[in-house]
């Protein structure tokens, strides 16, 4: 009898359980790490990474791997340095001040009181040893130097700027040197104590709207590098400076045109008397320039990321970098190759896109490219670089496993044939910000759309018929951006825009007529498109769904509770279909005409905004949200084979017993030492029950789970490793 029950409850769970798939989901991706700002390796296997909400991140594997350690702080951290492999300091905003003696095991805190202006941040941090020590701190309109000679206890106050200052560099205790908020913000030490201001430099006969200097390092006593500001508006070179003179006079160093950037350059760093790495970045990507000959030229080098970079650090040849998003990144021959070290940089995920059951895309902001090959489950992270940019993805689109598109800020459109691991541009980038391709369609190989803008308010349709080869391309329809594009078939096509502009086209976008649109109420901007099938089409946009059954020539408002801005629509068949935006999730099941919000019951889920929908091939839903979050309804088997493999370094067996009551052991082995959670949660995404959350070293590991106070049901675990994440169904029997 007992088992009959257990049979019977089985059968109800199951039938619980396909509906859950409609209507619940996991989060199954996320960043690894939070955007970082200095790094420092002491040596060339031990380096210490700091950022934002008071994160240090520690490596002992030469940045392959990092852990957390607790800062016991939540202020942002600016700057590391240590004397040696467990002595040392982080500081940052609000005059904090933090100390180690055992290798960052544990921190001790302390706000700098000295500092006479609240509140204000520490930006540099020097000590030549463990009593003697400067600080350089800021406001935001004055900017001071302190010392200390009793390791901190007590800090007195050197100089006073009326103007804020950024960083500092020494060569030695008493040779020091400082740069703030402009070009007329330099000082220099001769003796740690007295601090003269430099003359103003000439930048070259340039007209710049700002000279911000954002960084100097000392490669003598007596040479010293500045690297600072710059900007494509107005074609504002980034800032270089030198001084031969321990700082009592400066020089800009003019570029070769060819050799410019134009991007503020937060950082730079020199192994040698000759060889230097500057680094920093804007919308276009990250920027790494490199002189040999001791900055006279500096020489943009292939960096295949996104986010904007901050921190590097040297020894020899080796260099590590840290960013924005999270981004760590290692050289091991001096910038001539990079090697990514962050599992999942951060991006906001604007596209999603599965051309196969197994292989899917998450795209985005600062050009994050994710790809799963297994469903989903894990994810691997990466971005869309092609020669000097890795810009913005507005748009993502494959035929199949291996031919894809993307639309990209700065009007650029790419293509690969090999599943992403290589891109062209096939429309070129420009310089001009305003000019963005949003939306992306290719009915076929050879027959594509491309929709967006080239200027404020000049609208743009490119066509092509040979895969991206040449395009013709129709401008300025609507004087507004279009934001999105869908076909049909060869023939019936939609394009949609800000300001309630829609066109529509019968004859494969010849000729955009205009449709008729009733009972929407002013000129709400359209973002998303999507056929339901060759006359049925749903467009969403901000705190409105309407649909058009004739191929778009006509469109009727339904009604929804929705009261924010929807982004994005995507359908699984002729009936089902989501539509996600601000804190906004709906689910129809007849085809768009009534939906139901289905984001409240996963309101802990989902985190916020959600930028993009898609439905896979078997019917999946999945949503794209900040922090390169991933949401889907896909409910995985409860054996794969492929989880007793070691991928991405880690695995997860099924739980045993399953079903269970009420205790059951999770088995999981990493390959290397790592960053570990295993959590549990409902099938709503509630988490129930977190088990771990450590730093493990490599091995087999066995957790138990003990679920007496919950309720029986379907229950998910999930292990997330160093950022990739893999989860499995238990049941539990009550």
């Amino acid at each position: 009898m007992k088992k009959f029950v257990q049979l019977f409850l089985l059968s109800c769970i199951s039938v619980v359980f396909t509906f859950a798939q409609s209507t619940s989901f996991q989060k199954v991706n996320s960043n690894s790490y939070p955007s970082f700002n200095e790094i420092r390796f002491v040596n060339e296997t031990t380096g210490w990474v700091v950022g934002l909400a008071g994160s240090i991140y520690k490596s002992i594997d030469a940045g392959q791997t990092w852990h957390e350690q607790r800062s016991n702080t939540t202020n942002d951290l600016n700057a590391i340095c240590f004397l040696t492999d467990q002595i040392g300091f982080v500081s940052g905003e609000n005059s904090t001040l933090l100390s180690t003696t055992n290798g960052g095991t544990s921190w001790k805190a302390d706000s700098i009181s000295a500092i006479p202006t609240v509140p204000a941040t520490i930006y540099s941090i020097y000590f030549s040893d463990n009593l003697k020590g400067w600080m350089l701190a800021s406001s935001a309109s004055v900017g001071w130097i302190l010392s200390t000679t009793d390791g901190g206890e007590t800090w007195n106050i050197n100089l006073t700027t009326t103007k804020p200052m950024n960083k500092m560099s020494f060569f030695s205790p008493n040779k020091g040197m400082a740069c703030g908020k402009d070009a007329a913000t330099i000082y220099y030490t001769s003796d740690g104590t007295t601090w003269t201001q430099a003359p103003t430099p000439a930048l070259g006969g340039f007209t710049y709207t700002r000279s911000d200097l954002r960084n100097i390092f000392m490669v003598s006593a007596t040479e010293a590098y500045i690297v600072g500001w710059g900007s494509t508006v107005g074609a504002q070179p980034s800032i270089h400076l030198k001084t031969t003179n321990a700082g009592v006079s400066w020089t800009y160093l003019t570029q070769l045109q060819a050799n410019r950037t134009y991007d503020n350059l937060w950082n730079v760093s020199f192994k040698d008397a000759n060889n230097g790495i500057a680094i920093g970045g804007a919308s276009r990507g990250s920027v790494v320039v490199r002189t040999t000959d001791a900055g006279q030229n500096w020489i943009p080098i292939a960096a295949p990321f996104g986010p904007t970079l901050y921190g590097i650090s040297s020894i020899g040849n080796k260099v590590w970098l840290s960013g924005s998003s999270g981004l760590l990144a290692y050289s091991s021959d001096y910038g001539d190759t990079w090697q990514l070290l962050t599992p999942i940089p951060s991006g906001t995920i604007y596209s999603l896109n599965f051309p196969t059951s197994k292989i899917g895309y998450a795209a985005g902001f600062d050009g994050v490219l994710h790809k799963t090959t297994d469903g989903g489950e894990t994810w691997k992270g990466g971005f869309l670089t092609i020669g000097f940019s890795t810009l913005n993805i507005q748009a993502i689109q494959f035929l199949d496993e291996n031919l894809g598109f993307a639309a990209c800020s700065f009007q650029m459109v790419a293509k690969t044939t090999d599943g992403g691991k290589s891109w062209v541009k096939i429309i070129n980038d420009t310089t001009t910000a305003t000019a963005t391709s949003y939306g992306v369609h290719f009915v076929n190989q050879n027959l594509g759309f491309v929709v967006g803008k080239i200027a404020a308010n000049t609208d743009i349709i490119y066509k092509t018929t040979d895969g991206g080869a040449s395009w013709s391309n129709q401008q300025n329809l609507t004087s507004k951006d279009w934001r999105a594009v869908d076909f049909a078939d060869e023939n019936h096509g939609i394009v949609v825009g800000l300001s309630l502009k829609v066109r529509y086209t019968n004859d494969g976008g010849s000729t955009w007529l205009t449709p008729i649109i009733n009972n929407v109420s002013g000129t709400p901007n359209i973002y998303s498109v999507k056929f339901i099938n060759d006359s049925e089409a749903v467009a969403v946009g901000v705190n409105f769904i309407m649909k058009s059954n004739d191929a778009g020539a006509t469109w009727n408002n339904i009604q929804t509770a929705s009261a924010n801005q929807l982004n994005s629509v995507a359908f699984k068949d002729q009936s089902l279909g989501y539509a996600v935006g601000a804190k906004e999730a709906w689910q129809t099941t007849d085809a768009g005409n009534s939906w139901t919000d289905i984001y409240t019951a996963n309101a802990n889920v989902f985190e916020g905004t959600l930028y993009s929908a898609v439905v896979d091939p078997d019917g999946n839903a999945w949503f794209g949200g900040a922090n390169s979050g991933i949401f889907t309804n896909r409910i995985w088997s409860d054996i794969k084979s492929e989880n007793n493999s070691l991928v991405d370094g880690f695995s997860l067996e099924q739980n045993y017993p399953n079903p269970f009551n009420p205790t059951t052991v999770i088995q999981y082995k990493l390959e290397k030492d790592a960053a570990v959670s295993l959590d549990v949660y409902d099938v709503l995404g509630k988490n129930v029950a977190k088990l771990i959350n450590a730093h493990r070293p490599a091995g087999d590991y066995s957790q138990t789970f003990e679920a007496g106070r919950l309720s029986g049901g379907v229950y998910f675990y999930t292990l997330k490793v160093d950022g990739s994440i893999r989860s499995k169904k238990m049941i539990f029997i009550k």
